[in-house]
């Protein structure tokens, strides 16, 4: 009854706008003025069913940090997966890692972040131009890593439209909880009639994270046999991140080609505490990551002249990446990957039906080769083909589409493993009104083991587990169910204009992919052995947002998400909570939008993780309160914003119930980030 008392008061007190990050002003909203690059169809988020968050402008800019999880981690139902400062992975109701497509710019990101919580994702969100969060699933577009939702970067490195003049952007920011400098800049322009150029670049640096207390709490200290502790600080996790791009672009009345090149190089620390054998009484001995990857990316696009077909859409990408681990400055393991993918999508118009078709292929070749690699080398193969379709009938949309995909997982060490996967979903949305609608979707996915899955064979010292793969898993199959309410009247005054969007969701996996732990040690280096399995569960939460006009450009956002899961069967002795769940959080945000300035105050509640799975430890709830404020500057005939954000006011303990390291690596405690931006 507990449980039941605290999704109500999500669903009362509702969640936070989904496209304001938790800086930002709720008024800030601009979901309906563009289209969502989740869809072919060049779709408002409010003509899409499932729940769709996008994030750009000066939004995006006050969100961004040094991960994607961190400049994600205040969005509806969207959690931060850290582990150090370094690395950040988004959690999606609950699901991350293998279930998240990280894509950039619609082609997956290809870095080695879904292979370890260690990894870091190679998106760089200070270069990014939008963010569209995608949640629930999204297979048919995406295929089988897309399974729990999507997170697409839009970055413009390859221009589609003409710029008229120069156009750029220049920033720079220090942020207090880790004494980070970074410095960002963008420039496009056009070359004569046909041609765009584009480049930009980013060079960020920060120390060690500060914190509140001891970075090792009572758990960690007794897991890890070891005395070694910080107090104030998060040893190792300093880091020192550049990226730069490239790209050109010929563009004509009916379409453009385009080429461009990024390189990024990453190094970052891993917080002490998890891995074994460290010296009782001094710090064990630091462990980094040197990460880099270049990557290389053609687009396209043809506009047809005709009544039926609208446009043809081509991408491709080769990524190249690598990253060593460096134990007290020597290389250790290495892991890379060389991948190849593709994407081809036709869409149409009609009276009745829109559409698109789909045909997506990749290549994706991976390597970990060291004393401490426990994934065999091995190449993954998919080749997929959708096709979606929709039609508006009187006060009713419908959505409808198919997906067929094939996956090929081939070690160097055995046999190959296949997997042939359908994808099916529809939605149907009925419009109360021109500003409200109630949307009703259901979908169901699959999703092909991977390399660590079905071959993991080692330790894993970073995460401080014995990871033990299994060969004979079967591939995952969800059923989702989403019922969905929203009301946005952007022309309307006073209490007409608030704006409430709410929905509820049921989503059962079968054959649920985990890595269990299977509470045996390994005799040689005494770790937990941790097996991945097959196992039925069922996910359920609530997710809904209530903002309120006051007075004097003032508006008030009442929000709250909650998700829950556990598996279908019990094992005796153990918990049925599937392991490393985000808690329920509620909370408000008062903030006032003025000519050349705006504000924002948002408190956010988390209650206790209390269901932390079997052998895993519970968090502590907390409550986090973040205040920001920014001024525009006239320069010339440009603006320069001064902006400033206190985060964590509080300087509340804050451990993160969806990370490995949340026993050894809390968040930053209370912080200063200040910058200036100028846009021309």
């Amino acid at each position: 009854m507990n449980n039941i008392r605290k999704l109500a008061l999500a669903i009362a007190s509702a969640v936070s706008v989904s496209a304001v990050p938790a800086v930002y002003a709720a008024g800030d909203e601009t979901l309906e003025e563009v289209n969502v690059t989740v869809s072919p169809l060049e779709q408002s988020a409010d003509a899409v069913a499932a729940p769709v968050s996008v994030l750009s402008g000066d939004k995006l800019r006050n969100a961004a940090s040094s991960t994607l999880g961190q400049t994600l981690k205040s969005q509806l139902g969207v959690a931060d997966a850290s582990f150090g400062g370094g690395v950040g992975l988004p959690v999606i109701r609950g699901q991350s890692a293998n279930r998240v497509k990280v894509l950039n710019d619609n082609l997956d990101s290809a870095d080695a972040s879904n292979t370890s919580s260690d990894h870091a994702a190679t998106i760089e969100p200070l270069l990014a131009k939008r963010i569209d969060i995608l949640r629930g699933p999204a297979t048919l577009r995406y295929g089988s890593g897309a399974i729990g939702g999507v997170v697409n970067v839009t970055d413009g490195r390859i221009p589609s439209e003409q710029p008229e003049q120069l156009e750029g952007a220049v920033e720079m920011r220090h942020d207090t909880s880790n004494n980070q400098n970074a410095e960002v800049f963008r420039l496009s322009n056009g070359l004569g009639e046909h041609l765009a150029w584009y480049v930009d670049g980013v060079y960020r640096e920060n120390g060690d994270t500060q914190i509140p207390g001891k970075a090792l709490d009572r758990e960690a200290l007794q897991d890890s046999g070891s005395n070694f502790n910080t107090d104030g600080h998060v040893a190792n996790t300093n880091a020192r991140a550049k990226s730069g791009s490239g790209g050109i672009s010929w563009i004509s009345d009916s379409g453009y080609l385009g080429l461009s090149v990024n390189h990024l190089a990453n190094n970052y620390g891993i917080p002490p505490g998890a891995e074994p054998g460290a010296p009782a009484d001094a710090a064990p001995d630091p462990v980094r990551i040197d990460m880099q990857q270049t990557r290389y990316d053609v687009k396209g696009e043809h506009r047809f002249d005709g009544d039926y077909w609208d446009k043809l859409l081509f991408r491709l990408g080769y990524t190249d990446y690598q990253h060593v681990e460096l134990e007290d400055g020597n290389p250790g393991t290495r892991f890379t990957n060389n991948t190849w993918e593709s994407r081809v999508e036709l869409t149409h118009g009609g009276d009745t039906w829109r559409g698109a078709y789909g045909l997506q292929l990749s290549n994706k070749d991976f390597a970990a080769l060291g004393e401490e690699a426990f994934v065999p080398p091995s190449v993954t193969q998919s080749a997929g083909a959708f096709v979606m379709k929709e039609r508006d009938w009187d006060q009713w949309h419908l959505d409808l589409g198919g997906r067929l995909e094939h996956v090929s997982v081939d070690p160097n060490n055995g046999d190959a493993q296949d997997f042939g996967l359908t994808s099916a979903s529809g939605a149907v949305q009925y419009f109360l009104g021109d500003h409200q609608h109630l949307s009703l979707g259901l979908a169901s996915a699959e999703r092909a083991p991977v390399q660590e899955e079905l071959f993991a064979d080692g330790v894993h010292v970073a995460e401080g587990r014995y990871l033990l793969g299994n060969r004979g898993l079967s591939k995952e199959n969800s059923v989702n169910l989403e019922l969905g309410y929203h009301h946005h009247n952007e022309d309307a005054s006073g209490w007409h204009a608030a704006k409430l969007s709410a929905s509820v969701y049921y989503n059962h996996i079968g054959d649920y992919i985990y890595a269990r732990d299977t509470g045996m040690n390994d005799p040689e280096s005494g770790l937990g052995i941790f097996n991945y399995t097959n196992r039925d569960a069922h996910f359920y939460g609530a997710e809904a947002s209530l903002e309120i006009p006051l007075r004097d450009a003032l508006r008030l956002t009442l929000f709250g998400d909650s998700v829950r899961a556990a598996f279908d069967d019990r094992i005796p002795g153990q918990s049925r909570d599937v392991p490393r769940l985000p808690p329920l959080r509620f909370g408000f945000a008062l903030g006032g939008d003025y000519d050349q300035w705006n504000w924002n105050l948002r408190t956010t509640r988390a209650t206790a993780q209390d269901r932390p799975g079997a052998f895993d430890t519970p968090t502590d709830g907390y409550t986090r309160v973040d205040l920001t404020a920014q001024y525009d500057l006239p320069v010339g005939d440009n603006n320069a914003t001064v902006f400033v954000n206190a985060n964590n006011l509080l300087d509340d303990e804050i451990r993160n119930s969806t990370s490995l390291l949340r026993n050894y690596a809390p968040d930053a405690g209370r912080s200063i980030e200040a910058g200036v931006r100028f846009i021309f």
